[in-house]
């Protein structure tokens, strides 16, 4: 619209200006300049401020907003990946993954990442400026007005950093039984209490339309991890119970770790195997805690293998495979190559004890030596003395 001689825009009403020649025309034209600058700066402010979700329309777009990537992984099923920070350490460097799941009547978030509204220091993680008015704008944002419900895989400082966030909501936080819940109040300070214990394998999720989430006790990283299993989506929500190899691992740390693990994997494989069909086993997805973990969708192709393992596809493969590395330490058959089995030292753990992973296609473990060797009854190989 043509601005009217002799004239400027004012609050709702035309105020007359007398033509006092080229200064103060000079003057009037700096003030419009300045009016319209303010309002475009305005305008943008309104469209840029605040997560918006409109553009999560098909299956892998993506919205970077504050600390996170958010992906739309499925029908009403979000990825917020905390891309990390490469002046941080271990969880905080690698960044780590939430998964939001809306059904009909309610959402159900699993996981709650790294603590940028405090920092955590001992992973170097600094704290952020409005981290928790963010994280909280894109969970609202994209459960609208459902009831949110938590659930939280493990009790590690990047898969429970932003609990805080909840502390003043009507928000129930769930953890698996077996947890170490005194981490809480030693990393952040907060009250144990706040978290609803469940056992795993007896609590469900009923989101609504048919969506249920079930869980399942699968220890070795931790002493009660949890892994969720989205019905009918047959999604796999593993936090850090399982990595795939050979580029990644999973590191069981004791005889203890390991033997809970192999129980534990041998009982997730065999209720897939016994209460879903083929189709449904074949179309499992796994999302571990760490997106960096799943950078493979590799098949097993070696026909001739007479390992126990049901026919399938990619993550299913996956899930299987990590039993069968537990199983093969278990009998002692990882030192037999010509079954796909492969072994290698890899860098000392904890306490400097000497490690080895071990791969069996796109499962792997390690573990310190002498618990490989030992859990056949084994002795570790004495080295050759040099002459």
């Amino acid at each position: 619209m043509a601005l009217k001689k002799n004239f400027i825009k004012g609050y709702g009403k035309n105020i007359p200006v007398k033509n006092n020649g080229p200064i103060l025309s000079l003057s009037h034209a700096i003030i419009l300049v300045s009016i319209v600058i303010s309002g475009f700066s305005c305008t943008q402010q309104s469209f840029t401020t605040g997560f918006d979700p409109s553009k999560l329309k098909l299956l892998g777009d993506s919205v970077h907003y504050g600390s996170y990537n958010i992906y739309k992984i499925g029908d009403d099923i979000y990825k917020i990946n905390d891309p990390g920070d490469p002046q941080a350490i271990l969880g905080g460097l690698i960044g780590t993954d939430i998964y939001l799941i809306c059904g009909e009547s309610k959402a159900l978030m699993i996981d709650l990442g790294n603590n940028y509204i405090d920092g955590f220091e001992k992973d170097l993680i600094k704290p952020r400026k409005n981290a928790k008015e963010e994280f909280l704008d894109v969970v609202n944002k994209l459960i609208g007005k459902q009831p949110l419900e938590v659930a939280v895989s493990h009790m590690h400082p990047d898969h429970s950093g932003m609990t805080k966030a909840f502390l003043e909501k009507e928000v129930p936080l769930w953890i698996g039984e077996g947890e170490d819940m005194e981490r809480l109040k030693n990393m952040y300070g907060i009250d144990p209490s706040i978290y609803k214990i469940f056992k795993q394998g007896e609590k469900t999720f009923d989101l609504g339309g048919g969506r249920i989430v079930e869980t399942f006790l699968l220890r070795g990283h931790s002493n009660g991890g949890t892994v969720f299993l989205l019905k009918p989506d047959m999604m796999l929500f593993t936090g850090d119970a399982i990595s795939p190899g050979p580029r990644r691992k999973r590191e069981l740390r004791s005889a203890e770790a390991f033997n809970n693990f192999t129980v534990d994997i041998n009982n997730l494989v065999n209720i897939i195997k016994d209460n879903f069909v083929p189709y449904d086993r074949y179309r499992l997805q796994v999302y571990t805690g760490h997106s960096g973990e799943m950078m493979y969708h590799a098949t097993k192709t070696n026909s001739a293998d007479t390992l126990p393992e049901d026919a399938g596809y990619g993550e299913w493969r996956f899930v299987q495979d990590m039993a069968n590395v537990a199983n093969a330490i278990k009998d002692g058959t990882w030192l037999n190559a010509t079954r796909g089995f492969h072994h290698f030292e890899v860098p000392a753990g904890t306490n400097s004890q000497k490690q080895i992973q071990i791969v069996f296609y796109n499962g792997a473990l390690i573990l310190p030596e002498d618990v490989a060797y030992g859990a056949s009854g084994m002795k570790v190989p004495e080295l050759p003395k040099s002459r």
